[in-house]
């Protein structure tokens, strides 16, 4: 018993030797290459979307029968953008771009959305990757209701010329 533990014991240390040694000779760890960055979608400006209202957003799809307004619970916006709301569970979120410093993190929330399609809820980790149309976004996590129409409806509002 004595000799097996001691031969057993010596293979283990070869083998660990020999695993240290093929790391110790074998090439460096080579970063994965990095995906191209995806180059956001110029905005068009001139589309109606831009001239709207958050009060025209819940109106249009409170006709459709998507929301009902009288469900409205303000949402803490600070940090995140310049006005948020939940209607039946679904959260609009608005920017007033022409007003907010472009430092201020409001602004880079819009910016992270705009360029990466997700935004970093107050830099704790925590993702959220909302729909966008314009300076509007639309968060579907918890709404109770028909989520495609809704989708389809936020991404059609503000969209005819």
């Amino acid at each position: 018993m004595k000799k097996f533990t001691i031969v057993s014991s010596l293979l283990f240390v070869l083998l660990f030797c020999g695993m240290v040694g093929y790391v110790a000779l074998s090439e460096d760890f080579m970063p994965p290459k990095e995906e191209e960055a995806a180059v956001p979608e110029e905005e068009d400006k001139e589309m109606p979307v831009w001239n709207k209202t958050v009060d025209e957003l819940v109106s249009f799809l409170e006709e459709k029968g998507l929301i009902h307004a009288d469900t409205k619970v303000t949402l803490s916006a600070e940090g995140l953008c310049t006005l948020a709301l939940k209607y039946d569970g679904a959260e609009i979120y608005w920017w007033d771009l022409e007003n907010l410093d472009p430092e201020s993190d409001e602004y880079q929330a819009y910016e992270s959305l705009r360029t990466k399609g997700e935004i970093n809820l107050y830099g704790a980790g925590t993702i959220i990757m909302p729909k966008k149309n314009g300076p509007f976004a639309l968060l579907l996590t918890y709404y109770e209701g028909d989520v495609q129409a809704l989708e389809k409806a936020f991404a059609e509002f503000g969209q005819e010329n």
